[in-house]
């Protein structure tokens, strides 16, 4: 079995009611996970408050304003999960938003290639630092820094972003977009996946889990 990281969005006050007894696996499985079941081997679904919003139906139109990407009322009211595989976002995502950040203009035509071979070159050398994004720990004993408690079969919850990080790096998107107009339709439609799900998360003024399955 692999371990696949994901990103998890969920509201703020489920976050906030988490801290509470971040070490308490009961506490922190009745929030997060769907309860039942006797299947030992395999986790259980996201609970109700981890996978829609609490907005109103009229409160969502009104923060989903970005003209780039349409959204319908369910994908509005959805909580969005990142789940590409072995990486919560592809490397090059992180080395395009670096193009935000730089005073000097970027050649993104390999982040933005549809080749494979491309893209990874591209990462590889566009930027010899990747972009920071800060992720918080739940709690700690000593020196050391701990997730989430649970018992449900994963390899844990090992972090967690707050909206202000997540609205950094939607600023970082809106920055690069800006700085390369010209690329605009291209990036939307290459990283569709990652900007739906950090203007998703920035709408709903959602924070979000870093968990391992």
């Amino acid at each position: 079995m692999g371990m696949y990281p994901e990103y998890k969005e969920i509201p703020a006050a489920l976050l906030a009611r988490l801290l509470e007894h971040p070490d308490d696996e009961e506490w922190v499985d009745g929030l997060l996970f769907e309860t039942g079941g006797s299947d030992s081997t395999t986790a259980p679904g996201w609970s109700a408050a981890a996978s829609r919003s609490t907005l109103t139906d009229e409160e969502l139109r009104a923060r989903f304003t970005w003209p780039h990407l349409t959204f319908s009322a369910a994908q509005r009211r959805r909580l969005g999960v990142l789940d590409l595989g072995k990486y919560p976002d592809p490397d090059w995502f992180s080395h395009f938003l670096f193009a935000a950040d730089t005073p000097e203009r970027i050649d993104l035509t390999g982040v933005l290639s549809d080749d494979w071979d491309e893209r990874t070159a591209a990462w590889a050398t566009i930027v010899e630092v990747p972009v920071d994004v800060a992720h918080h720990s739940a709690y700690r004993e000593g020196d050391i820094e701990y997730g989430f408690h649970t018992n449900v079969p994963c390899y844990g919850i090992g972090e967690f972003r707050t909206a202000e990080v997540l609205a950094s790096v939607w600023d970082k998107i809106e920055r690069v977009l800006a700085a390369y107009p010209e690329l605009a339709d291209r990036i939307i439609e290459q990283f569709e996946v990652q900007i739906r799900y950090y203007y998703g998360c920035v709408a709903r003024g959602s924070v979000d889990l870093s968990a391992c399955w």
